[in-house]
């Protein structure tokens, strides 16, 4: 691409931003040569912008007016972005305390939209770091927060994964729909869910949930480790420091109940 394109390149994201800025701030509604005028450029530059903005549902227009307003992906994305910050404020004194008390990774995600997405990771104290890279949307079938989004999400579902496909990312993924579906419920009945070398060999992963006012699950709380740390006979008590920490979290973000199960 050449420097010239790159620069119209920018000046057009820069100018699609602006746009959605501007009916963001306005009072009301806002037509395209009030937009023309105040961002100083063409009405039919502005048009183009508001067309693909409509289109992707950052903004909407009134059919009567023709003028147009924030749309429903513009409040679906702050409400997003509220979130996530609300989640790693509410979850910090517990990832710090679990990482302290157990000495493994710790992993945050949240829930956007209908994706998980890891928003901090804090290492474990061993010298073989094991981790999962922030910004990380994470598949649902084979590590543990996806089965516990799909247990306690209204977004997520088991189906949604079966229509993404269940591939085998190693030996131990489960691509059985049975058997997929019988731990998503597991996860449900206990607060927990489990992946043992099913994303990486030789690392495994606990998993519970954050749930926020209304019990709607906000993000996961996960325990990473070598198998030689969560193995595949489960130590109880990793689980009850990992459910603790998770409903430490909820309990910030208005959640008035208290562990799922034993």
């Amino acid at each position: 691409m050449s420097e010239e394109t790159g620069k119209g390149g920018v000046r057009s994201v820069q100018l699609a931003f602006d746009v959605l800025e501007r009916v963001a701030a306005a009072d009301g509604e806002m037509g395209v040569s009030e937009l023309a005028n105040q961002l100083n450029t063409t009405k039919g530059s502005v048009f183009r912008h508001l067309k693909t903005l409509v289109e992707r549902g950052y903004l909407t227009q009134n059919p009567q007016t023709s003028r147009y307003r924030l749309g429903i992906q513009a409040f679906v994305l702050g409400r997003v972005a509220a979130n996530g910050i609300d989640l790693l404020s509410a979850s910090t004194d517990a990832i710090r305390d679990l990482r302290e008390e157990l000495g493994l990774t710790v992993v945050l995600s949240a829930l956007q939209g209908r994706r998980l997405v890891v928003v901090d990771t804090q290492l474990g104290k061993s010298s073989l770091e094991i981790g999962v890279r922030t910004g990380t949307e994470l598949q649902l079938h084979c590590n543990a927060q996806g089965k516990v989004a799909m247990a306690f999400s209204r977004q997520l579902n088991v189906e949604q994964a079966l229509a993404s496909g269940l591939a085998a990312i190693t030996s131990y993924t489960v691509t059985d729909p049975k058997v997929l579906q019988r731990q998503v419920s597991e996860a449900r009945s206990q607060g927990w869910a489990a992946a043992l070398e099913e994303e990486t060999l030789g690392v495994s992963a606990l998993a519970a949930p954050i749930l926020g006012i209304n019990g709607e699950l906000i993000g996961t709380l996960a325990l990473v480790a070598t198998v030689q740390h969560i193995c595949r006979d489960i130590d109880p008590n990793q689980v009850r420091a990992l459910k603790m920490a998770a409903l430490r979290a909820s309990w910030n973000l208005g959640f008035k109940g208290e562990f799922l199960t034993d």
